[in-house]
């Protein structure tokens, strides 16, 4: 597959990802901050909250072990997901962190 292929590709798919509601204008805004002098910025954002969010996801399975869940601890590692993928425009990760911080404030194992 050629270069122009592989770039033609990428595209789509980044298009589908803003149409799924995947990604919001602040993942644009990071590709804006990328040029020659750091041609890698947004690869290596994105590492960064996949690296962070390995961590949180494993504190949030510690913390949801605990009879009773540890409502606390799990609206703070919550608080700290939602602002990361706030910050690359991670819209969906957003959204489905403010729904589980709802269920935390109320107190809902189930939810």
């Amino acid at each position: 597959m050629g270069s122009n292929q592989l770039k033609t590709q990428l595209a789509t798919m980044r298009d589908a990802l803003f149409k799924q509601g995947f990604l919001d204008e602040q993942f644009i805004q990071l590709e804006e901050l990328q040029d020659d002098a750091n041609p890698n910025f947004v690869e290596e954002v994105v590492t960064l909250f996949f690296r962070d969010s390995v961590r949180l996801i494993n504190s949030v399975e510690q913390a949801l072990e605990k009879n009773p869940p540890e409502f606390d601890k799990l609206d703070k590692y919550m608080h700290q997901f939602k602002g990361s993928s706030s910050s690359i425009g991670a819209a969906k990760v957003k959204s489905e962190t403010s729904l589980f911080r709802e269920y935390c404030k109320q107190g809902n194992a189930e939810g």
